[in-house]
């Protein structure tokens, strides 16, 4: 370990979840400005790359618990941001499209959320951001976390 001590500020992930708190409480307040929800981002953007998940990938992918997931996809769909649907193989998976709305909201959204990160990376050089990029990687491996859910 290093840090302050031998107190909760000497453990990275305390500060690395106070980081990921901050950062996304801006981003809250960007997406706040332009009628959007921070769980709106969360979602859309995970379904811009990986469209067609179903409700427990985008579950585990944003980080929710199914029960919250299920509900916001729920909310998207009646906002017209997203279509749901059964699974061909597996009617009791739901299936999760970005509608032609939705891709224009997260159009509307990403601008927000880059300009959050490069506030947070201002100063960092090309190479220490790849360093970043690598430690968290060889992070999450060494815990078995996947960046995408299997099915």
């Amino acid at each position: 370990m290093s840090g302050a001590g031998d107190g909760i500020e000497a453990l990275l992930p305390y500060r690395m979840n106070r980081l990921l708190a901050r950062l996304n409480r801006g981003l809250t307040e960007r997406l706040r400005a332009v009628g959007h929800t921070f769980q709106d981002w969360r979602l859309l953007a995970i379904l811009w790359t990986h469209d067609g998940a179903t409700i427990n990938q985008l579950a585990e992918a944003a980080v929710l618990p199914q029960p919250t997931a299920s509900p916001l996809a729920a909310k998207l769909e009646e906002d017209g941001l997203v279509a749901r649907s059964g699974d061909h193989g597996d009617q009791r998976k739901v299936v999760v499209t970005l509608t032609d709305k939705g891709r224009a909201a997260y159009r509307v959204m990403l601008p927000h959320a880059i300009a959050e990160y490069e506030a947070a990376m201002a100063g960092f050089t090309a190479e220490e951001r790849r360093a970043l990029f690598g430690a968290v990687d060889r992070m999450a491996a060494n815990v078995g976390m996947r960046y995408w859910p299997e099915s």
